[in-house]
């Protein structure tokens, strides 16, 4: 139950969860607030009801056991070092990494609508402080690409280039003369890392692709396409992590892994059958 609150409330805030009726707390950066088992049981049901979208809330899939055997997955052994080397050639020369941060608005509305003002209240301010830190962690720490922010909610005019009017400034407000004109970009956010269901597809499969998988890490950062179908290795990406004051070092870390990965790739010329992998 922990686990799926503390995904439910975009890991803004770990929550350790003891039976109905007696205490419990949130945990959140070290501080330490408690409430009564009463209130934590009617916040269980309101959260564990809310059905959120892949577009706006990351992907939520669930577990199985073999999809290895998906056609997605015919040219995966040959074609998958290819085409990271393209990805990343393609990030670093033009273009750039859109970091999608999440919102708990479903949440939060859901609690402000049952009288549940103060616990909303609480999401809505761990929820900006936790996006604060990734931002913060982004400005100061990432060098390879340029980098934008943009909230959960616009996850489908990311998706589909429309991008005017969606990026935020560092005071997480949007501002409409941040402009990207990156014609490729791939997407960053806090999620967990899933061991995922699909392979190497085309942008004409990935429009029409559902992800499923099994989580096996809590990612720091997790790398998307735009299509939010995550990226497999030998790209760097995720970066383990969970605690929100290091999400500096987080970044710093990936940057790292990212200009190591470019230097291996520099110079590897991409393949017509490999083109079409990447977008």
């Amino acid at each position: 139950m922990a686990q799926k609150l503390n995904r439910m409330t975009d890991q803004a805030e770990q929550l350790a969860v003891p039976k109905a009726g007696s205490n419990y707390q949130v945990l959140y950066n070290g501080k330490t607030n408690r409430f009564t088992g009463t209130v934590l049981f009617i916040l269980c049901l309101f959260i564990s009801s809310v059905v959120i979208s892949q577009e706006e809330e990351g992907v939520k899939p669930p577990k199985i056991k073999d999809f290895n055997n998906d056609s997605t997955f015919n040219h995966f052994a040959g074609y998958r070092d290819d085409v990271a080397k393209a990805q990343i050639i393609a990030l670093k020369n033009g273009g750039a990494l859109l970091v999608r941060l999440k919102t708990n608005l479903n949440t939060i509305t859901k609690l402000k609508a049952a009288g549940k003002v103060d616990l909303a209240t609480q999401i809505e301010r761990e929820t900006f402080l936790a996006n604060k830190a990734i931002v913060r962690g982004f400005t100061s720490q990432f060098k390879f690409c340029p980098v934008y922010f943009f909230y959960s909610n616009y996850s489908d005019s990311v998706k589909h280039k429309n991008t005017a009017g969606i990026f935020l400034d560092t005071n997480l407000t949007v501002n409409p003369s941040i402009v990207c004109s990156a014609g490729f970009y791939l997407i960053a956010e806090q999620n967990d890392v899933y061991s995922s269901s699909i392979g190497l597809v085309t942008e004409e499969q990935a429009a029409k692709a559902i992800e499923k998988g099994t989580p096996f890490k809590a990612g720091a950062i997790v790398i998307k396409n735009r299509y939010y179908i995550q990226l497999h290795e030998p790209f760097p990406y995720f970066e383990k992590g969970y605690k929100l004051k290091l999400y500096w070092k987080y970044v710093k870390s990936f940057n790292d892994r990212l200009q190591v990965f470019y230097a291996k790739s520099r110079g590897y010329e991409v393949k017509p059958e490999i083109k079409q992998f990447v977008y």
